[in-house]
């Protein structure tokens, strides 16, 4: 399975988003600097919660508000959302290449889109010193995505290098 594969995929975006949502998240676009947008998000996920497009604006709201709780909170809606209509397990952990191949036969966009999901929540649990989480998630990331199409690995190889770092901090002179 090769996750660059675009050609038949669709996309979360290519997903028919109701005329309302579609109003409140330009609202929210033109509302993002003095954080006003936030209230239009908001309301567009109580009319659409399954909309991925409404995800991803509050996504990356909170992301680039440095909100990186509500950010995670948002990111696990993302893959509940998109793992129910994969038939993925609820436990990320559970995941394997078994279960990812039956999710790309239904979709091989939104199952990169719920890798990417996976992939953020790792970067949130780093950026927010939960370095032993984040590593789990890349590692998991790194398992189901063996040609690393997503970027795990140079991620991991950033804490690689940060742990020798450590050691060699710690390691008597």
């Amino acid at each position: 399975m090769d996750l660059h594969d675009f050609d038949s995929a669709s996309l979360y975006f290519d997903e028919p988003c109701p005329a309302e949502v579609q109003e409140l998240m330009q609202v929210a676009a033109d509302g993002y600097e003095d954080g006003s947008g936030e209230l239009a998000l908001l309301q567009a996920y109580f009319i659409a919660p399954a909309q991925l497009t409404v995800l991803v604006g509050l996504y990356r709201f909170y992301f680039y508000k440095h909100r990186l709780a509500e950010a995670d909170r948002v990111a696990i809606r993302s893959m509940t959302t998109s793992g129910e209509r994969l038939g993925l397990p609820d436990d990320w952990t559970e995941a394997d290449e078994i279960a990812l191949a039956c999710a790309a036969s239904r979709s091989i966009g939104l199952l990169r889109f719920w890798l990417l999901a996976l992939k953020a929540r790792a970067i949130l649990a780093l950026r927010e010193g939960r370095l032993a989480d984040g590593r789990r998630m890349l590692d998991k990331l790194q398992e189901l995505d063996r040609h690393d199409r997503l970027g795990a690995k140079p991620l991991i190889d950033v804490l690689n290098g940060l742990a020798t770092e450590a050691q060699s901090d710690t390691a008597p002179a």
